[in-house]
């Protein structure tokens, strides 16, 4: 009977993660263009946007991302093609897993009972779809960080350290999470090959990211207990407006009866119960050495031992208590995957970068046709969504011209019409005020229905 009820219940955390994946979030933004670039550029050519031949760091843009992600989407958007689905399809896997591995977490810590209700807590709160559904390498992470847990408690050290140590090329905040679990299996031969991982990852580059590290030790603790903040938790969430869905927290608003209850229940227990402990009082570190506030992608593990208190909450309040938020619940998730799904896009398009892709089908069909592409766009790191979107061949790209996004052909900045149109051979991409009401060559209108960009061409001179 558990085996039915979980399958279902990774049944519906797979619904949730997978449907209009291309269309929630409306589009990619330039971390999740990057790495399917990046993987795109490592199935064609073994190199990344650089020409780096097999990196065990992503240069990007200058901010060193952590490969792991990038190999593991190389023949997805290698094999099926470079787009939205495909570049946040690893992700939503790893979400689904996340939650069986969870189960299997729960059901040797708490029980059975409390795993299932652990899982299906998992399938369906606010924070674990939302990871699930971009291209984010922290919920990559938590799937390796809660496989390495798995594996731990059963005994096999050596497996899940090595999985601890691949880890640290998924994601920054591995790195510190690393070392607790080498102190648990401080006896195993995994430690020395994670240390050997560890050692690896930060000479390829990830020393490069900790220059973000900062602050007084007063600000680290303030920002330590603002992950235990039940206002951030169940009100406001995060003020990161790519990380959010209006109106919601990372739980719900009526989980905080039964986490209320679990830390209750963890505060009387905590002698049998270490390693919970221990998991909530660690979990926050890597986001307290950065200098963002309250960033809840940086902390994803925290995020699943809360739903664990939220299991052991519920079973320890009283029955009628449950049976009177049961409907309140049933609503939340209606609501949250109607804001999720269809009012996001619809009210927080420019969050993600919106506009690119729509531009890119008007122009790809004409793009050989002319000698300079001039594009007007006040979004950063725009040239990473002209690869993505016109799929610029890799080995093109990198041989291509470079001067800061500019490259080849394509040219970022401001048009200023009466000089620019008597440029010759010249596709223009602007917006309404830069480009003539009549753009020969197509418009572009955003979700709400508001002109948004004009496409315009100068002809060849004799």
């Amino acid at each position: 009977m558990d085996r039915k009820i979980l399958i279902v219940i990774l049944v519906v955390g797979a619904v949730l993660r997978l449907v209009w994946l291309d269309k929630s979030p409306g589009s990619v933004n330039w971390d999740e263009a990057a790495l399917g670039y990046n993987a795109y550029s490592l199935w064609k050519t073994g190199a990344d946007e650089y020409g780096t031949k097999w990196p065990l760091s992503l240069r990007s843009f200058d901010d060193y991302k952590p490969p792991l992600y990038a190999y593991l989407t190389a023949p997805i958007v290698g094999i099926f093609g470079l787009n939205e689905i495909n570049t946040r399809l690893l992700s939503a896997m790893a979400g689904v897993a996340s939650i069986g591995l969870l189960y299997l977490i729960s059901a040797k810590l708490l029980g059975k009972r409390i795993g299932l209700i652990a899982a299906g807590m998992m399938a369906v709160e606010p924070w674990a779809i939302f990871y699930s559904r971009g291209a984010w390498e922290a919920n990559l992470s938590l799937t390796l960080i809660l496989a390495t847990m798995c594996l731990i408690l059963e005994g096999k050290y050596t497996l899940g350290l090595v999985i601890a140590g691949i880890n640290v090329f998924a994601y920054h905040s591995a790195k510190i999470y690393l070392w607790p679990f080498l102190i648990w299996g401080r006896r195993s031969l995994g430690v020395i090959l994670a240390i050997v991982l560890f050692g690896i990852a930060m000479y390829s580059g990830g020393w490069a990211r900790w220059t973000s590290a900062g602050g007084s030790w007063r600000e680290a603790g303030q920002k330590y207990f603002s992950y235990f903040s039940p206002a951030n938790l169940f009100v406001r969430g995060t003020n990161e407006p790519n990380q959010r869905v209006d109106g919601f927290g990372l739980y719900y608003g009526w989980e905080i009866f039964f986490w209320g209850s679990g830390i209750w229940w963890l505060i009387k227990n905590w002698r049998k119960n270490k390693v919970l402990v221990a998991w909530l009082a660690l979990a926050p570190l890597p986001a307290v050495i950065t200098q963002s506030w309250f960033n809840p992608v940086r902390v994803l593990p925290l995020w699943a031992a809360n739903t664990m208190l939220i299991a052991v909450g519920w079973v320890q309040l009283k029955t009628w208590l449950k049976w009177l938020i049961i409907p309140w619940a049933v609503i939340s998730l209606g609501w949250f995957v109607l804001a999720a799904l269809w009012q996001m896009p619809y009210n927080h398009y420019g969050d993600w970068q919106w506009g690119f892709k729509e531009v890119a089908r008007i122009i790809s069909p004409i793009l050989d046709n002319y000698g300079h592409v001039v594009w007007e766009t006040g979004q950063a790191q725009p040239y990473i969504f002209t690869l993505f979107y016109l799929k610029i061949p890799p080995e093109e790209y990198q041989k291509a011209p470079r001067q800061g996004y500019d490259f080849g052909k394509f040219e970022f900045r401001k048009i200023y019409w009466p000089d620019d149109q008597n440029l010759p051979n010249t596709l223009f991409i602007g917006g309404v005020y830069s480009l003539p009401e009549e753009a020969t060559l197509g418009k572009t209108w955003d979700p709400q229905g508001y002109e948004s960009a004009r496409i315009q061409a100068t002809p060849t001179r004799p």
